[in-house]
């Protein structure tokens, strides 16, 4: 009979032991290593959801991949953002007549030195990482002769401000094209450019993942939302 009594209790005892290292794995999250044993090319290659097989194309076709392999920083341009600039493009293309179309195929038709061009302005020669970033922003040459790009750590708005718990706002890297002065940043962290001008104002990206240490450079990926080349609609 007292087998049956302790068993169920040993059970209970056995099932909070396991939910509470279910909890703790959880919140601590796991170690984090931004270290991969790959090149920056085969990284993006290896990504388990793909995010980055257009962006590969677009490298494979421009002939970049020993570039985005050599010393430097790759501010990577996911699939996400180059879909962005072909629905812009897209809208360009129908505004005559309906029927144009502009695709992935449109795009890959450029001259290899276009791609190059294109995407080359997100991959820098210098080596860039969170510790030589600050909040004014430094200027940066990219691989395209004359594009220059700013690349920023500053503070935004978020959801995660808990008193006595995280009592700071977390500081993201942004990657900013420049337009006219560089904006000036408001209470409410919004951008302003100093002329007051809407259309001055510079186009700001922040990054969704950084600090990645590939065996031959840095990557920092840009979020979703960003346009590929910070193309702007015409329309």
């Amino acid at each position: 009979m007292k087998k049956y009594i302790y068993m169920p209790i040993l059970m209970v005892f056995l099932l909070l032991a396991v939910s509470s290292c279910e909890k703790n794995a959880i919140v601590d999250g796991g170690l984090s290593n931004e270290k991969v044993n790959l090149s920056t090319y085969d990284f993006l290659k290896s990504h388990p959801r793909k995010m980055f097989d257009t962006t590969l194309l677009i490298i494979d076709k421009a002939g970049m991949k020993d570039l985005i392999n050599g010393p430097g920083t790759f501010f990577v341009p996911d699939d996400y953002t180059i879909a962005n600039y072909l629905a812009i493009k897209q809208a360009e293309a129908r505004e005559n007549d309906e029927r144009n179309n502009f695709t992935l195929d449109s795009l890959l038709n450029y001259t290899p030195q276009m791609l190059k061009d294109s995407m080359g302005m997100y991959f820098f020669p210098k080596r860039i990482t969170r510790n030589d970033l600050n909040s004014t922003g430094t200027e940066y040459e990219t691989s395209t002769p004359g594009v220059k790009l700013t690349v920023s750590l500053e503070q935004r708005n978020d959801n995660y401000q808990i008193d006595g718990v995280i009592t700071g706002r977390a500081k993201y890297i942004f990657l900013t094209k420049v337009k006219g002065e560089k904006d000036i940043i408001d209470s409410d962290y919004s951008n302003i450019d100093p002329s007051g001008d809407d259309e001055l104002k510079d186009q700001m990206t922040v990054c969704q993942t950084t600090g990645i240490l590939t065996n031959n450079g840095v990557v920092h990926v840009l979020s979703n939302s960003h346009i590929w080349t910070y193309k702007e609609s015409s329309l």
